[in-house]
């Protein structure tokens, strides 16, 4: 069976060698300038808005909130998990 190629070139390694990326910095400050949070070399596309960067650097970057350990729950229906031998 053979397939045709038509969204990539033979010479790319992969897809995204399409696309030029750069290298930003993305912040969040409060309405006094104080700052919240920020991110050194955030590497997207350049085509990109800086808010587009910013949306993906505080949304799936930022560690806010998240728990550096998680505890176990015993739940009603869920069985436990036998340890390894």
């Amino acid at each position: 069976m053979k397939f045709s190629r038509y969204h990539t070139k033979k010479d790319w390694d992969t897809p995204f060698d399409a696309i030029d990326f750069e290298m930003r910095k993305s912040e969040i400050k409060n309405p006094d300038g104080s700052l919240i949070f920020q991110m050194d070399n955030v590497t997207v596309p350049d085509s990109w808005s800086q808010v587009a960067t910013d949306i993906i650097a505080q949304k799936y970057f930022r560690k806010a909130g998240v728990p550096a350990k998680l505890k176990k729950i015993k739940e009603d229906g869920v069985p436990e998990v036998a340890a390894a031998i």
